[in-house]
């Protein structure tokens, strides 16, 4: 499947952040990343740029897992997801604080606000 491009998402550190962008359905490989899902739209009909409406921030060990609960996955489906935005990254410290960094500077639909876990945390709960 082809990518959309690139985007750069800024943290709340300053510290920016390039993510390709792919569509939502994408089967990705078995690598650890910071993944954004967001609802690419068309506003700017003159230049046809994309901009990007913020769903959910998180992180993974492995792209090919789910990218959430089934909570989650209604929330995206809810509020049309279309777009997974993706930085790669093997190191799970990093991720994490990259993730944290994001969710300081960006609302997000479907992210719980209290709490923000990894998808390996939330699963083990259950």
């Amino acid at each position: 499947m082809a990518t959309y491009g690139g985007i750069t998402f800024n943290g709340k550190s300053g510290e920016k952040y390039y993510f390709k962008a792919w569509p939502l359905n994408t089967r990705f490989n078995a690598l650890g990343a910071v993944y954004f899902v967001t609802k690419r739209v068309f506003a700017d009909k003159t230049y046809r740029r994309a901009s990007h409406e913020s769903i959910f921030i998180g992180q993974t060990a492995d792209l090919t897992a789910p990218l959430g609960l089934g909570t989650q996955l209604a929330c995206f489906e809810k509020n049309g997801a279309n777009c997974i935005c993706v930085y790669v990254d093997a190191n799970e410290e990093r991720r994490l604080a990259i993730t944290q960094d994001l969710l300081s500077a960006h609302r997000t639909t479907c992210n719980d606000m209290r709490e923000h876990r990894s998808r390996a945390q939330a699963d083990a709960e259950f």
